[in-house]
Parts: structure tokens; sequence; C-alpha cells
């Protein structure tokens, strides 16, 4: 740990507080992007792709922040990449076109770009079972904005137009920066500065390793569902369904709740808790979530109780399969969690794309989104129960039998 705990609390807090502006930054603006395609006269599939692009500006630099902050420190990147949302975000609301909308965009993706930044210094300074439960708190933030980021934007978007929310999110930014600023350690600034020749046989190792590969494969697209909910749910609910704001943000409530209530679970579950169990009982958790959700497709209360479940079982395994993953290589983690946010950034834009591209193919009909969720929750499942087989594999006998007493 931190040789100060108190700046170990404030610093966690606004480095959350900087994560829930760049998440809230999306999140808000997702039930009033009707209004914007509408004032671009642009097409619904725009309000996808604001999200794709959005992602996808968050892989852009990964592969060279990991050896960057390994260099430089990782308190002057987290810094240098919160004020560079900050600009972009400011930018936002003077857009012209929709061309200009998503480009700026992409750049204000590019914050999330810096995250990993955060959790690489708490993976850095816990174990295991301190780990988990940090960053399954820390993950609460990427359900949590979902939850009030709707919330939040239709009451802005009910008294002043879209361009306010980037204000409020500007504003949350800024906060962050200062907090950061003021308590992120700088306890990494002198660590050893490799080469670029031993950096690239880093990243080798990192991307030849079988085991951290498939973890994060399996890591992307087991977010792409939910994800996919919060690009596509603003087309499918307001504008296919003609539901009202207020349904809107119950169907989201209710949804991302179940990661939340898993969150809850396992910060009871003391620290001496098997990973391989939480990957194989979130995986069956959210197969069924999956599979109800298909059944129940033409009932929209049915439905969202069934992504409910779905959303208990990601939160159960989500922790367990990034700790596993990025414990994998031995090499540094700062590049191993750069080279994971890149590969699950790509990973998530290109599965919302297949998402957006088959919804609005069936006019972004309720039942396409959850019908198509049906095969992916069948091949995460096994992909859980693979890696839960391999990480038991790798345990000493001893600590299996405690395990499973």
């Amino acid at each position: 740990m931190f040789g100060n705990r108190r700046s170990l609390v404030y610093f966690s807090l606004f480095f959350v507080l900087y994560e829930l502006a760049v998440y809230l930054s999306n999140d808000m603006i997702m039930p009033a992007m009707p209004q914007v395609v509408q004032q671009f006269q642009s097409s619904s599939r725009y309000i996808g792709m604001s999200l794709s692009l959005y992602i996808l500006g968050g892989s852009l630099l990964q592969i060279f922040l990991g050896p960057l902050a390994d260099r430089v420190g990782k308190r002057k990147v987290m810094l240098f990449g919160n004020a560079l949302f900050l600009v972009a975000t400011f930018l936002v609301p003077f857009s012209q076109t929709i061309t200009e909308f998503l480009t700026i965009r992409f750049f204000q993706g590019m914050g999330s770009c810096f995250i990993f930044i955060g959790y690489a210094t708490i993976h850095e300074l816990f174990d295991d079972a301190e780990a988990v439960k940090l960053t399954t708190i820390m993950g609460n933030t990427t359900v949590f904005a979902p939850l009030i980021g709707p919330v939040v934007g239709s009451a802005i978007i009910a008294v002043a137009p879209w361009q306010a929310i980037f204000a409020v999110a500007f504003g949350l930014g800024a906060v962050a920066w200062l907090g950061l600023f003021r308590f992120m350690p700088a306890h990494d600034a002198a660590a050893p500065k490799a080469s670029v020749r031993e950096m690239a046989a880093s990243y080798r190792k990192i991307f030849g390793n079988r085991k951290f590969m498939f973890g994060i494969f399996i890591a992307g697209i087991s977010i792409t569902p939910l994800t996919a909910w919060i690009g596509l749910s603003p087309a499918i609910m307001l504008q296919g369904m003609g539901a009202s704001y207020g349904s809107y943000i119950f169907y989201q409530c209710v949804i991302f709740s179940g990661f939340i209530l898993s969150t809850v679970a396992i910060q009871r579950l003391g620290d001496n808790f098997s990973l391989s169990r939480l990957l194989r009982q979130g995986a069956v958790l959210a197969l069924l979530g999956m599979l109800a959700a298909g059944v129940l497709r033409d009932n929209g209360h049915l439905f969202i109780a069934a992504m409910f479940v779905f959303s208990a079982g990601f939160g159960l395994f989500n922790g367990a399969l990034i700790r596993i993953s990025l414990t994998a290589t031995g090499e540094s983690m700062s590049l191993t969690s750069s080279a994971m946010s890149l590969l699950y950034c790509v990973y998530i834009s290109a599965g919302l794309e297949i998402y957006n591209l088959v919804c609005e193919h069936y006019a972004y009909s309720l039942a396409s989104y959850a019908l198509f969720n049906v095969p992916l929750g069948l091949v995460i499942c096994l992909g859980l129960f693979h890696l839960a087989r391999r990480h038991d594999a790798r345990q000493p006998r001893p600590a299996l039998a405690a395990a499973a007493l």
C-alpha cells in the first residue's frame, strides 16, 4: 500500500471521479442523441456510431502510454490525459456538423486511454484479494455511469440544450484534475527506463501470451452486450418503441443494478475466495440471463429482468477475469495494462458496430438485440469455464484445497 493511507483514499476518490467524468460524458449524452442526429439531419445509425468512435478513441494511445508511464511516471501521464479530456469536452458543444461532432467525440474518447494508469497502480500495490475488491469497486463506475447518466442527461435536456451536458462533464473533469494533481503519488517516477528494444520485446511476450490474449478477448466480448445496450437503446427504445424518457431510465437502472449487487456480494466474501469459482458462477448466471432475455424478448419487463441476471453474472466474473489476465504475462503492469486497454477498446468498438449493423437491418427492434445476445452468451460461458480450468491447473494443490473449503 501507499505509505500515507489518507493519500491513498483521496487519490482513489479523485481517480474514480475522473473515471466517472469520462463515462458520464458519454452516458449523459445518450438520451439526447436523437436530438443531436435530428439537429444535424443525420440517420439513427450515428447514435451507435457516436459510442463506437468514442470507445475506439480510447484505444488509439494505449500501446504508447504503457512505456511512457514507465519512463516519466504514471502521475504525469495521468494528468496529461485528464487535460486532453477536458480540452475535447470543451470543444464538443461547438460542433457544426455530425462529422465534427463524431470527430471531437473520437478525441474525447482518448480520455479513457488513461484510466488504465490508475488500475495499474492498484494492481502493483495490492494482492489478489485486495486488487479484485478495489478494481471491482472502481469497475462499478462503468456501470454507475449508465445508471445515473441517462437520469442526469434527461434532466439537463429537459431545461437546457444538449450542449449543457458537456459543461457538466467538463466541471467534473476539472475537479478530478485538481484532486489528482494534489494527491496522486509519484512513487514510480524514478523507475528504470527500458530501451525501445526491451519494450518491444516485452510487448511481443505480452501479445504472445495465450492466456492473456484469450482472457482479454473474453473480457471484451463479455462487456459488449452491455455497451451495445448503452449505445443502441436510444434508437431501440426512444425511437423504435416510442418509449418515454422515464421508461428508458427505468430499463437502464434495472439492467445495470445487477452489476452493483454482485459487486456488493464480492465485498462480503472476505479475502480467501477462489477466482476460478467466481468465473464459473458468473458464467452460468450470465448465460442464463442471456438465454432468458432471448426467450422473453416480447415482454419488456421480463426482458429487463433477464438482462439484470446477465449483468449480475458479469459483475461476479469481471474482476477475477481481469486479474487473471493481467497477471498472466509476468511483464510490467503498465505495459500489460496498456495492451489490455488497447485490445479491450478494439473488441468493444468492433462488437458495437456489429450490433449496430444487425439492429439497423431489423429497424432497431428489441428482438434483434436480444436474439443476437444468445450465441454470444454461450461463447462467453464456454470461454470462462476454459479459463477457470486453466487457472486451477496452475494453482498449488494446497491452495486449491483451501479454496474448496
